[in-house]
């Protein structure tokens, strides 16, 4: 005789339908994402420059993902299609944003990358998955592009210099841009997480290891063993490994444009890191901006709406 379903508890109905892998995997990632510009000020302030602090997160992470490639190589995907994966969440990606810390603040560049990111992941996931978001994802969206701006509004009127500092935003949107297609493309083509990873970091470095030899030759070995082994652990293990393996798993589970709204998150969570870490005193508009920004995220994964209708 077949035993009747166990009917669900009225929490368990209510949460059933909500991808709670996806939402932590995706929110883990934005964590270690806002400590990265922490730990990336903290070094640059000691005595690795931007250059440095690239080539040991792709070195570490490289060395550390090789076997994988090794035994796997693209996987079926392709060497063109990992190349496109590695342009745009690796060393490419990594120098074009750097290039634009010269030029404005690290602060525009945190807001102006996920932004973008965002609105453009949103919209090419739109045409080219046939991702549609539905009216309460573009509320959502809309919220947290205003958190966004809530929170650039401080920045950009307080810097001097626009001469110079269109430069910076040009570059940062450019990032954002090639964040967004690492977004729809792994989305697109399916890709499992670990080894999407692992061909980022192993192409990055070869793609990045000539140029950084040419410029720095082994520069980056001058700097003390401890700042090395932090910046090794936080560069190449966290961000270019573990952040990179959680975004790619939330891209899996919840689509290009729902997971891009995690990288919203990352200018709040760097303001909040870097007060005990560098005493960087949060401002009221970065806190205003960070609760606009969670409150979208949460109305464009659609979590409100699962608990009404569960």
């Amino acid at each position: 005789m077949t035993q009747s379903a166990t009917p669900l508890s009225p929490h368990a109905a209510a949460t059933a339908g909500i991808p709670w892998a996806g939402i932590l995997a995706g929110l883990a990632a934005a964590a270690i994402w806002g400590a990265w510009p922490v730990a990336s000020r903290f070094g640059v302030q000691q005595t690795l420059t931007p250059m440095d602090l690239t080539m040991l997160r792709f070195l570490v992470a490289g060395v550390l993902l090789l076997p994988i490639v090794l035994r796997r190589g693209h996987g079926g995907l392709g060497w063109g299609r990992a190349i496109v994966l590695a342009v745009g969440a690796g060393a490419p990606y990594m120098l074009v944003t750097s290039s634009g810390f010269t030029f404005a603040p690290a602060g525009h560049g945190g807001l102006i990358i996920p932004g973008f990111m965002l609105t453009t992941s949103t919209i090419v996931g739109w045409f080219v998955l046939k991702d549609a978001p539905d009216r309460m994802r573009w509320l959502g969206l809309a919220i947290v592009l205003t958190g966004i701006l809530t929170m650039a509004s401080a920045a950009v009127l307080d810097t001097t210099g626009f001469d110079a500092l269109w430069k910076g935003h040009l570059l940062f949107a450019c990032g954002g841009l090639l964040w967004a297609s690492y977004t729809v493309a792994s989305r697109k083509w399916a890709v499992e997480p670990l080894h999407a990873t692992a061909l980022v970091s192993v192409l990055s470095l070869i793609m990045f290891s000539p140029v950084y030899l040419i410029r720095r030759g082994t520069a980056f070995l001058d700097a003390p063993v401890g700042e090395l082994v932090f910046q090794g652990l936080a560069q190449g293990v966290f961000s270019a490994v573990l952040a990179l393996i959680f975004y790619t798993k939330a891209v899996s589970i919840l689509g290009a444009g729902r997971a891009a709204v995690f990288g919203a998150l990352v200018p709040g969570l760097a303001a909040l890191f870097a007060y005990p870490a560098l005493g960087e005193v949060p401002s009221l508009r970065h806190l205003i901006g960070l609760g606009l920004v969670a409150a979208g995220t949460i109305l464009a994964l659609g979590i409100l709406r699962r608990r009404r209708h569960g």
